[in-house]
């Protein structure tokens, strides 16, 4: 089984946001993004058929209806949940609530929203009817969805899926076997050091 995962386009908020679920704006040059995508697909891909997958959000949901009609939105795969940290600005959440988060990012959620596992939780419950299909695959996601899920098909420690960054508009491949996960192609810019 063949998986894309691509990251939603810039969206169109003030830097340093926390947006997480917050549905908001995709910057007026996202179907420049989503031409380079279809291209790219295209180019790489010319006879697949693929099953399309989105968040229900704006700004994936519109890039994945452009790049295929039919695509299908899954509440389950929607960004983490970042609770009362929604919407504000990073600088204005107190550092003693991100050090706290960040002691532990897997299971703390000093937000009142979702942990990185309580994510991964929702994501794998709904993708492994998914996976169990066979089909070549594409979601249309977030960045928080692709870190916990590359992180478990490759069998890497959950605490270290902040080390991939996926860029917007960005694609991630992997070939998945009954027993394994191959990372065949990282978008630019994802890992950071």
């Amino acid at each position: 089984m063949k998986l894309l995962l691509i990251r939603h386009p810039k969206p169109d908020v003030a830097k340093g946001l926390c947006y997480g679920q917050t549905d908001v704006p995709i910057v007026e040059s996202w179907s420049h993004d989503a031409q380079a995508i279809n291209t790219w697909l295209s180019k790489h891909y010319p006879d697949k058929t693929w099953q399309f997958f989105h968040s229900p959000l704006v700004r994936t949901r519109l890039l994945a209806q452009t790049l295929h009609p039919q695509s299908v939105s899954v509440e389950a795969i929607k960004e983490v949940d970042f609770g009362n940290w929604e919407n504000r600005l990073w600088n204005d959440i107190p550092k003693s609530e991100i050090d706290e988060w960040m002691a532990c990012l897997t299971n703390n959620a000093p937000y009142h929203g979702e942990s990185l596992t309580a994510l991964l939780e929702r994501v794998i419950s709904w993708f492994e009817g998914i996976r169990q299909a066979d089909k070549d695959t594409i979601l249309v996601t977030h960045a928080g969805v692709i870190k916990v899920l590359v992180a478990h098909l490759c069998q890497w420690p959950l605490d270290q899926c902040h080390r991939l960054n996926p860029s917007y508009s960005s694609i991630t491949e992997l070939d998945l076997g009954e027993h394994y996960a191959m990372l065949n192609r990282l978008g630019a810019g994802d890992w950071v050091r």
